[in-house]
């Protein structure tokens, strides 16, 4: 049995899904689980819960786990239910130094799960393809995306083949003690991005380069203002030079999508 947490992320259901597609028996976990086939076992619930932490974890053996603030107990009880490898979605930012909660969460889950002995991987992607989705309202309404750091080049990865990197961990061997950094394969800004989406959907998108103080206004709007500081801080950090991986095709055997491809198949939020 594999147990997957966080379920309702773009991870989190990619990696249920792609587990689910090749045959293992998985059961989810989530404060919000919504529908899954028949043969997938569904605790809702939230793991900061001690009791609904044990549910989750009882006859598991191997777990996909989503940090959520409350929850650093995972590991050790993971441990001490028979749980025999652990896969951890972490972030680059960790390497990168940001200091902001989202980065010390994640920080303070690897050194639990090194405390426990638990066997590990730790996954620490760098930014999400997905975050385009963010500029998807002003797209659609005014053919315009405002956005800080326009020319800081970045490495996004598509959420798809970090799930696909974690799968592979859960199901072959030899990916415990290993911490895979994960990136796309391309430097892109966000200028760049823009540029690519206005491509593939053969209209003009104009691009407004605005600070950072105007971004945390309109970030508001739509996440919690901690959340914000945080986006922003690791944001900050990552504008400086970023370095491509072949870790996706290392682990995977195939290789990590493009950008292009990635807006190729979520065009239908742009239009």
């Amino acid at each position: 049995m594999i147990l997957i947490t966080g379920v309702s992320s773009d991870v989190g259901q990619e990696v249920a899904q792609q587990l689910q597609e090749r045959g293992h028996r998985i059961r989810v976990v989530s404060r919000n689980p919504g529908e899954w086939p028949t043969d997938v076992e569904v605790v809702a619930g939230d793991l900061t819960d001690p009791a609904v932490m044990h549910k989750a974890l009882l006859g598991v053996k191997k777990a996909f786990l989503i940090a959520v603030p409350g929850d650093e107990s995972f590991p050790a009880v993971a441990r001490t239910l028979g749980v025999e490898h652990l896969v951890f979605l972490s972030s680059s930012a960790v390497e990168l130094g940001a200091d902001n909660p989202i980065t010390r969460m994640h920080s303070r889950m690897e050194e639990m799960i090194r405390q426990s002995g638990i066997p590990s991987t730790i996954l620490r992607p760098g930014p999400f393809m997905s975050n385009a989705l963010h500029w998807a309202d002003t797209i659609r309404s005014e053919r315009r995306v405002r956005a800080p750091y326009g020319d800081a080049g970045l490495v996004p990865i598509d959420p798809r083949d970090i799930a696909a990197v974690a799968v592979q961990s859960l199901v072959s061997s030899g990916h415990e003690g290993r911490i895979y950094t994960l990136t796309g394969p391309e430097l892109l800004t966000p200028a760049d991005q823009v540029r690519m989406i206005a491509e593939v959907l053969q209209q003009s998108i104009d691009f407004d380069n605005i600070p950072e103080s105007v971004a945390m206004e309109e970030m508001r709007r739509y996440m919690p203002e901690e959340k914000v500081d945080a986006v922003l801080r690791v944001r900050r950090a990552a504008t400086v030079q970023q370095t491509i991986r072949n870790t996706v095709m290392e682990v995977t055997g195939r290789a990590a999508r493009t950008f292009r491809q990635f807006v190729e198949d979520h065009i239908d939020a742009f239009r």
